[in-house]
């Protein structure tokens, strides 16, 4: 009788052993698929400089733009110069921001341009956008300089 109880605890013992290797494989597994999902979103950047419809460039490719001048009957004020700034896709895990981020970055910045009273001038790139949720991006970003032109205007 003695003997079947040892056979069952050493029986217990060793599948609670199988049992917690295979758990901690299989944790350490997700916490490097989480690790790689992060670092695989950060896909978009914002670059400071102006592109064309036609360009292309694998380590950027632009979704949306948008270029802001004070605000000065049309013309450049006095020692000011255009500043543009591109919203863009990059390989993955070589960008500084995941959608949202990117996005909330944008409408940001927008906000800013907009109260500080600078005419905004909007470029889209909707057939560079390769997911539904970029062209969504590029849909809530136009929506924003609408809106936001359009309070400026009212004030």
């Amino acid at each position: 009788m003695f003997m079947v109880f040892a056979g069952v605890v050493v029986f217990l013992l060793f599948a609670a052993g199988v049992m917690a290797y295979q758990n901690s494989r299989l944790i350490a597994q997700q916490e490097a698929g989480e690790s790689a999902g992060r670092i695989s979103s950060l896909m978009y950047s914002v670059y400071h400089q102006a592109f064309s419809n036609n360009e292309e460039r694998p380590e950027a490719v632009p979704l949306f733009q948008f270029t802001v001048r004070a605000r000065s009957e049309g013309q450049l004020a006095s020692g000011e110069v255009d500043k543009t700034i591109a919203l863009c896709r990059v390989p993955a895990g070589s960008g500084e921001m995941a959608l949202s981020d990117a996005q909330n970055w944008m409408l940001g910045s927008i906000r800013q341009s907009a109260l500080r009273g600078e005419q905004i001038l909007p470029a889209s790139f909707t057939d560079k956008a390769a997911s539904k949720g970029e062209k969504e991006l590029i849909f809530r970003l136009e929506t924003a300089v609408k809106e936001e032109t359009g309070h400026a205007n009212h004030h």
